[in-house]
């Protein structure tokens, strides 16, 4: 191939990274597709903005028929399907639907990064193929890890939000509770009202309240609460409340204490940052001010120095 070639491979390829990324993202995205239909067919949008959603409905249709093949065939142990499931459900996304996107998308990459990798590695004047099977096997690998890096980046910044909006969540809990409504009612309302300001923690509190509806046992929603996320913060709640619920003690007073908990040990995490930032702002300062302040005390004599010699 001609060495002309090898920036627009270049551009190409990462072009390419850069669509499937954004084309994950959108997947995940948590929209009623059902609603942006009825729009789309009463007219509210426009005709070419039809046709774009329903061309990413086809792309995301044939990754998630992709997916769902790869899992059906048994490439993917249970365990590994397991381990993604919970980290989708620990990021706030339904693993039913989810799941073939994810494994779809990575068979995709995986396809299509080493394609555009071995061209690109063509492109380049040198002899032997052992560029472009490094290159090949970069591009896999990269097409490998993407999702999964895509993935728990949402699924760190779920968490954060869920665990930041939850001691004001028991507060209105605690209201809910002392007006006498039922656990499964004062969840409901809780995350209906926390459904704009903090969809994280309203997501969590509105699937733990309809598992309690449909589970035999309710104690099981509430442990799976803390299964799902992972977080120290709503495992104790869920103890807290299936003790409630085993035991028959206060509700309130359960709530409140625990979130004075809560509010103290993000307290204490807030006080640990701050007694960090010394430490972290020492290299800074170093490599900063320290030139300033050499050129500022040694800059005249340096001056003096070289007017002597030149002199």
């Amino acid at each position: 191939m001609n060495s002309t070639l090898f920036w627009p491979v270049i551009a190409g390829a990462l072009v390419f990274t850069a669509v499937v990324g954004c084309l994950l993202a959108d997947m995940l995205r948590r929209e009623d597709q059902i609603s942006q239909r009825i729009r789309i067919v009463q007219g509210r949008h426009r005709a070419g903005a039809a046709a774009g959603v329903n061309r990413m409905e086809s792309m995301l249709n044939a990754v998630r028929r992709l997916g769902v093949v790869i899992i059906q065939s048994g490439l993917l142990s249970r365990k590994a399907i397991r381990d993604l499931e919970l980290t989708l459900a620990a990021a706030g996304y339904r693993a039913s639907t989810a799941l073939p996107l994810v494994v779809g998308n990575k068979v995709a990459l995986m396809i299509g990064l080493p394609v555009l990798s071995w061209l690109a590695a063509g492109s380049v004047n040198f002899d032997g193929d052992a560029l472009k099977w490094i290159a090949a096997g970069g591009g896999a690998t990269l097409g490998l890890m993407l999702p999964d890096l895509v993935i728990g980046r949402l699924r760190k910044r779920y968490l954060q939000e869920a665990e930041r909006g939850l001691p004001d969540a028991l507060d209105l809990l605690v209201i809910c509770a002392d007006a006498g409504l039922p656990l499964e009612t004062a969840l409901d309302r809780v995350a209906q009202e926390f459904r704009e300001s903090d969809p994280p923690t309203a997501n969590e509190l509105a699937l733990t309240a309809g598992e309690m509806k449909i589970l035999p046992d309710r104690r099981q929603a509430l442990v799976n609460l803390g299964v799902r996320t992972g977080l120290e913060s709503f495992i104790a709640l869920g103890g807290t409340l299936a003790q409630t619920l085993q035991y028959g003690t206060p509700l309130t007073q359960a709530l409140r204490t625990l979130s004075g908990e809560l509010r103290h040990t993000m307290l204490v995490r807030f006080e640990e940052r701050a007694a960090r930032l010394p430490v972290l702002l020492t290299l800074p300062m170093i490599g900063l001010f320290l030139p300033c302040v050499i050129i500022v005390v040694l800059g005249p004599a340096g001056v003096q120095v070289y007017h002597m010699m030149n002199g």
